[in-house]
């Protein structure tokens, strides 16, 4: 369980290594920018394992972007190389980013959200991951 927060705590640490005009721009990005950005989960990994004690997560870490079906990035990675603890993340990443305002978009409301991950569930999401979610939003712990 202390990896598992320490990983979703750390896990856009590589971040640091994209430029603030893009991570703060309002509007879409161009192919370049989004290309930066999708390093930002190897930069994640680079970070953590020069920590020995975050080393342990790092692949968890920067793996929050990876999907069942291989279509994620920044490794293409699919369910066979998930463990449990990565598609967690996956699926808390989205629902985090999706339910938070951006400088490009305004949160989107709860329906949206559980909607949307329900629809990569299965396919590119961890349907348990997402049942899961879906539980907690439904008790009002979310």
């Amino acid at each position: 369980m202390r990896d598992q927060r320490r990983a979703g705590l750390l896990h856009d640490i590589g971040k640091l290594g994209v430029s603030n005009r893009i991570l703060d721009k309002p509007g879409p990005l161009t192919p370049k920018e989004h290309a930066r950005i999708k390093k930002h989960p190897g930069l994640t990994y680079e970070v953590l394992m020069r920590v020995p004690p975050f080393r342990t997560i790092a692949e968890v870490a920067a793996s929050h972007h990876e999907k069942l079906d291989g279509t994620g990035y920044h490794r293409g990675m699919t369910g066979e190389d998930l463990d449990l603890p990565s598609r967690i993340l996956a699926v808390t990443d989205i629902f985090d980013a999706l339910s938070q305002g951006r400088p490009y978009r305004p949160a989107m409301p709860m329906e949206r959200v559980l909607g949307l991950l329900k629809e990569e569930s299965g396919e590119k999401l961890c349907p348990r991951c997402v049942g899961a979610l879906d539980d907690l939003v439904s008790k009002g712990e979310l």
